[in-house]
This record gives structure tokens, C-alpha cells and sequence, in this order.
């Protein structure tokens, strides 16, 4: 579960006053909002990405704020509008190696299959070792998604993420999540398009005068 208690942040001015709302690890949570509403800035302040806030998040009732970006990273797995801002490496191969590792140097090469695997679910095995100034912008962003297979007992922080993606593997990640739902996992999903999400979301929530409430 994920609380916030009077959470209050802004930039030049305040996006979120004395913000209280709980989502449940369980759900599929849908999340609008205007442009500029701060939706983005919802997904950074949940994964601790932005930490200037007043208030309180806790994540299964622990203050965000005691944990490492590692131990975040253990609980919970952000994907970003952006495909080029989920790299952290030079090729898919190189970048889930360093999911699976938990972020740490060695590219262990015995669960190479795993990445193989996911990859080629999102048809794109072809391109483990390309770099990715080589690769589309939807290729770039099924390889993110690639992470996220490798990740499936975290929660999932999706920002638009079937933006420039083909029908066919937009369909792909539809079935993906509905299988995680089935298995109690949920996830948080950031969308302008809420009729694509309505069959398999639980709650849609909307942001609007610096706060969040149910549809």
C-alpha cells in the first residue's frame, strides 16, 4: 500500500496541498489529469525522485524518506513517459542485466536467457546488443517495458506507457498487467487515454486544484 498524509510540494507554485489518499498494491490504479496538473511529479514523488515535500509518503506503512534509492528500487519499479529516460546502460542487453543485478556493476551473464526471453515477448530479441541511439523510440521504450518483466513482484509506476507503441504490443501489455492483477499484484497508471485502461482498471483517480480524488 502507498499513503500520503498532508503531503504538500510544489515548484514555483504548489501542485499538491495537503494531499491524503491511499492506493492499494493490489488494484490497477488509473491516474488523470491536465497537463501541467502534476501527474509526472506524482510518479517522481512516489519513487523518490522528488524528496523537498512536507507530509508524509509511506510505502507498506514505512516513511519513503528512510529508505535507499536501492531499497525503493526493491519495492517499487518507475517507467517513465520518456523511453531514452529509462536507460541507465548502452544496450538492452547491458540495461536488464543491470535490473537484474539490482543495480550493481556485475553483468552476470547466467540469467542472459531471462533477458533474452523478455526481449523477444516484446519482438524485439533481435536487439539485445544494438545500442540504443540505433533504436526507435517505440523499440527503446519495449525494452523498458522488458525491465518491467523482469521485475514482477514490484509495483508498477507506468507513466503513458503506450505512447508510441504499435497496437499489437500495446495489446501485449494489456494481457501483462491483467495477469499481474490476477496475482494480486497491482499498478499505478498515468494516462490521458482512460478508455484504453477502463476494462482492467479498479479505480480512476484525477488530479485537479492541487489535489487528488476519485472519479
Amino acid at each position: 500500500m502507498i499513503k500520503l498524509i498532508d503531503l504538500n510540494f510544489g515548484y514555483y507554485e504548489p501542485l499538491f496541498s495537503n494531499l491524503n489518499l491511499e492506493i492499494r498494491a493490489n488494484q490497477i490504479t488509473i491516474l488523470q489529469g491536465a497537463n501541467g496538473s502534476g501527474k509526472t511529479t506524482f510518479c517522481r514523488l512516489l519513487s523518490g525522485l522528488e524528496t523537498k515535500y512536507s507530509g508524509k509518503i509511506l510505502i507498506n506503512y514505512e516513511p519513503l524518506s528512510n529508505l535507499s534509492a536501492k531499497e525503493i528500487s526493491q519495492k517499487l519499479i518507475y517507467l517513465k513517459q520518456e523511453p531514452v529516460a529509462n536507460t541507465v546502460a548502452a544496450t538492452p542487453n547491458e540495461d536488464l542485466a543491470i535490473w537484474q543485478n539490482q543495480f550493481s556493476r556485475n553483468l552476470n551473464e547466467q540469467y542472459k536467457h531471462e533477458r533474452e526471453d523478455v526481449l523477444a515477448e516484446l519482438m524485439i530479441g533481435e536487439l539485445l546488443y544494438t545500442p540504443f541511439w540505433e533504436m526507435s523510440g517505440g523499440q527503446i521504450k519495449r525494452s523498458a517495458i522488458a525491465a518491467l518483466l523482469l521485475s514482477p513482484r514490484k509495483y508498477w509506476i507506468l507513466d503513458e506507457p503506450t505512447s508510441g507503441l504499435h497496437q499489437e504490443i500495446v495489446d501485449k501489455l494489456f494481457s501483462i498487467i491483467e495477469r499481474r492483477k490476477q496475482n494480486g499484484i497491482g499498478a499505478l497508471i498515468i494516462t490521458h487515454k482512460i478508455e484504453q485502461f477502463q476494462t482492467i482498471s479498479d479505480r480512476i483517480l484525477k488530479i485537479e486544484n492541487e489535489t487528488i480524488n476519485e472519479v
